[in-house]
């Protein structure tokens, strides 16, 4: 019994794993990135404008609090050849290759982005239209 109250243990609330998120700017944006699709870590870093490592840096934490994952899937030796940047963990039996090839988010990542993150920035959104509605109508009423 001792085991399963200490895997309880390590187990984190959902909100502290919302904090882990929110404890950083770039954490969110790499969360809103992969909201739409996995990617590999060195287009987050170009997407997102920072170093590698960085982001390397913040994936490393995400993972560590269960919100992303490494994407794990089996191709062919074909597939597996065009795919920059894939890890060959091992060879199946039918001849495919099992490889790992960038990041996801996990089951309490996709539930952060569409919980948090999404809302958060339609908000965001919205205001921009309304300020520049608001600016484009202060530039009509000067012309008349």
């Amino acid at each position: 019994m001792p085991e399963k109250e200490e895997k309880k243990g390590k187990k984190k609330p959902i909100f502290e794993k919302v904090g882990l998120v929110f404890r950083n700017p770039m954490r969110v944006e790499i969360l809103r990135e992969l909201s739409s699709s996995s990617q590999r870590p060195v287009d987050l870093a170009n997407k997102l404008d920072v170093e590698r490592q960085n982001i390397n840096y913040h994936i490393g934490a995400l993972k560590r609090g269960g919100i992303i994952k490494t994407q794990k899937m089996e191709v062919s030796k074909e597939e597996a050849s065009k795919m920059k940047g894939a890890i060959v963990n091992k060879a199946t039996e039918n001849g495919k290759l099992k490889i790992s090839y960038g990041v996801e988010l996990t089951k309490n990542g996709k539930d952060i982005a569409n919980q948090f993150i999404d809302p958060l920035y339609e908000e965001a959104n919205l205001e921009e239209e309304h300020k520049e509605k608001r600016n484009n109508k202060k530039k009509e009423e000067n012309r008349l």
